[in-house]
Parts: structure tokens; C-alpha cells; sequence
């Protein structure tokens, strides 16, 4: 039965994400080849309504909760890396988008409701000053997955002289993209149909009501709140990005582990002719990967639980516990790269050959390790200073 809202309940739009595993893995090769998501994928997910289910519900989005628009990330990247990626860097501003201005929310909405929304919140890589109705930005922002299939992009950026100390305030600047210059600067060994190009722009004027302080992220009431007032919209965007990116690893690995396993219980050795799904260290190293992942999404799914719990008693989720969801974060994108590479290691030679079914998504999986926000070595040490009763250091959680 449809929800309150019209909408279809919750397991039947990941079971639209799960209908397409086959579906964007046969693409997936061409999709790295273009170095983009087909059109044909993007349009899919737009007739699923996969794209807005984090959108408030006043303009026609699903106004699901946070879970499942990670978990609708992992179905796609079970099939294809890159998708799952693009996927959830753009439908997740639906989400930001609601927090905005209602004056910001409706430039975009009422224009076009089913508008995608790229990013690059890098806040040192753009300098603004303060104009009269909004400020002036300049600066070139890298890694803006799926541009080319977006209207707008949040950028981020410091605004000279507009803190609280006189020093540079961080604040996040939503703009066209068609008012930006895109640099086609993605030349990379994994991830590739993500598109993750730069953009750049220079002395542009951005209307105030086009902008969010970082400040607002936090998980306290946020200026969109008078519009959007579930607790959907009042969760830390800081504490859960991690994991934005950790489901998707999640979701890669597991895809290796479908594949790994179908190729598993029918292949033999070649040396001996017997069975590898006979041998105790194959066994083994199968059962501890998929323990790997479900203890990831494990750690995932019970942060998202406390994130609403907090918004839901309309309390601002205390430093340690942000820092502890990144920490969470960086730690099931390991358990994910462990998981996958782990049965990479027991494939054989076969596993190595480029066309064939585990090459991509070792590369994809190996290209995603390396984003900041889900690094052991950054994120690992910024809970164990506030647990040893230091000071945090991460200026905007």
C-alpha cells in the first residue's frame, strides 16, 4: 500500500534499485568508456523516483528517511560503481537543497522539481566577498561528480572577513551550472564514468538567498526549517557524508562478492580439477568478506538511526557523537576495500584480465578509498582527540 504521502512504501523503491543491478552492470563498461552515466540510466532513475526520495514532500518528493537513499546507493553500485556514486551525490541535494532559504528552494523547484544537483563543497578552493544582495565568487573546484548531467552545483567557499572573528566564514554557494566552466579534467584508473571533472567561475554574483553557512549544517534548525520541518532536514550533514561514500564501497564490494561466488560454485582448479568452492581457505575468506559488509552497513544503518533520534528530540547531536559517525564511516569503507579485495586475492590470474567481471570494480573500488571523508588516518584520529578529551579540530562539525 502507498504511504500517507501517495507515495510507494519504502521496499518497493529499493526493489526498483534492486531491478536495475543487471541492468547498469551491462552498461557499466560503456559507461567507463564515455567516462559518464548513460542518459538511459539517468532517465530510468527518474522514472523510478529514485532520484527525489530524500526530496520534502511539499514539492513533490518522497521525504524518505536517510537509510534508504544509502541503501537504494548500494543496490546501484552492486551493478555499477560510477552509478552508484553519481546517484548519490546528486540525489543528496535534495536533501542539502531543503535546509536552503525557501527562496533558494523555490528558484530551483519551481522551476524544474526533478533538477539534478552536482557538488564540490571544498570550501578553501573559493573566495567570495560580501556585495550588496549576496556576495561575488571566484574559484575552481575539482571532483564535481555528475556535472554533466546537473542544473546547479553546490560549490563551497570563504567569505572574506565574515566570521565571527573577522576571519573567512564557510558557506555554500548554489549556482547554475550553465553559468560555470567546466574543465574536462578526470583522467583516472577507477570511477571513471563519474565524471568528476572541475568547474570554475569567476566574480559571479550569488544572490544571498542562493547560499548556506556551513555553520547551518550542523544538525540544528536550519533556515528551510519553516517549509521543511521534519527531522529529515535538521541532521548533520558534516557527521553523515562519510557515509555517503562508504555505502557506495559497500555496495561495489558486494558486488564483487555476487559475482565472485556464482564463479565460485562452478569453477575448479586448474592444477587439481577440484572444486574451489571445496576448499577450506576459499570457504573462509567468503565467509569473512560477507561478514565485512553487513558489518559495515551494520555501522552505517545504526548511525543513521541516533542521527534521527537527535533530530526527532530536536537536539543538536553533541560533537562526539558526529565525529564517532565519521569515524564509523572511514572504518566500514575499510571493512568494504577489505571485503573486495580479499576475494580479488582468491579469483586466480583470471580475475586480472581487463574485460573481465572483477577488473572495474577492484579499480572503483581502490579509486573510492581515497576520498578524504572516508580516510582512516583522517578521520580515525579526529574521535580519538575528542575521546581523549582534546578539543575537536575539524572546524565545521
Amino acid at each position: 500500500m502507498p504511504d500517507v504521502t501517495g507515495h510507494p512504501p519504502r521496499e518497493e523503491m529499493l526493489r526498483r534499485a534492486q531491478d536495475m543491478i543487471p541492468v547498469v552492470r551491462e552498461r557499466a563498461a560503456a559507461a567507463e568508456a564515455s567516462g559518464r552515466i548513460p542518459e538511459e540510466t539517468i532517465r530510468e532513475l527518474h522514472e523510478n523516483g529514485l532520484w527525489r526520495i530524500n526530496q520534502p514532500a511539499r514539492v513533490g518528493g518522497g521525504e524518505y528517511d536517510f537509510r534508504l537513499l544509502t541503501e537504494v546507493a548500494q543496490e546501484l553500485a552492486r551493478g555499477c560503481g560510477s552509478t552508484g556514486w553519481v546517484y548519490i551525490n546528486l540525489a543528496v541535494h535534495h536533501w542539502m537543497l531543503a535546509m536552503w532559504d525557501p527562496e533558494g528552494q523555490d528558484r530551483v523547484w519551481s522551476e524544474n522539481p526533478d533538477a539534478l544537483i552536482a557538488s564540490s563543497v571544498i570550501y578553501p578552493a573559493g573566495k567570495a566577498v560580501t556585495v550588496d544582495g549576496g556576495y561575488r565568487l571566484t574559484g575552481r573546484w575539482p571532483f564535481c561528480s555528475g556535472i554533466r548531467h546537473s542544473e546547479w552545483i553546490m560549490i563551497g567557499g570563504m567569505v572574506e572577513g565574515a566570521g565571527a572573528d573577522g576571519g573567512p566564514e564557510p558557506r555554500v554557494f548554489l549556482v547554475p551550472v550553465a553559468d560555470m566552466t567546466v574543465h574536462d579534467a578526470w583522467d583516472v584508473m577507477g570511477l571513471r564514468a563519474t565524471g568528476s571533472v572541475d568547474s570554475e567561475c569567476a566574480d559571479l554574483f550569488v544572490p544571498g538567498h542562493m547560499t548556506l553557512a556551513g555553520s547551518a549544517t550542523r544538525g540544528d534548525t536550519t533556515p528551510g526549517s519553516a517549509v521543511n520541518p521534519s527531522p529529515l532536514f535538521r541532521q548533520s550533514v558534516g557527521g553523515l557524508f562519510p557515509h555517503m561514500i562508504s555505502t557506495v564501497l559497500l555496495g561495489i564490494s558486494r558486488g564483487i562478492f555476487d559475482v565472485g561466488i556464482e564463479m565460485m560454485r562452478a569453477r575448479s582448479a586448474r592444477q587439481t580439477g577440484r572444486k574451489i568452492a571445496e576448499l577450506v581457505p576459499v570457504q573462509n575468506r567468503v565467509a569473512e568478506a560477507g561478514a565485512m559488509i553487513d558489518a559495515g552497513r551494520a555501522l552505517l544503518f545504526a548511525n543513521f538511526a541516533e542521527s534521527l533520534a537527535f533530530a526527532e528530540a530536536g537536539q543538536v547531536p553533541p560533537v562526539e557523537a558526529k565525529l564517532r559517525w565519521r569515524r564509523d564511516g572511514a572504518y566500514a569503507a575499510k571493512l568494504a576495500a577489505d571485503a573486495g579485495q580479499g576475494l580479488f586475492r582468491i579469483m586466480g590470474a583470471s580475475a586480472l584480465v581487463e574485460t573481465g567481471a572483477f577488473q572495474r570494480p577492484i579499480r572503483d573500488l581502490t579509486a573510492g578509498t581515497t576520498h578524504a571523508h572516508v580516510s582512516w588516518e583522517i578521520n580515525g584520529p579526529a574521535h580519538g582527540r575528542v575521546t581523549l578529551g582534546l578539543e575537536t579540530d575539524n572546524p565545521i562539525i
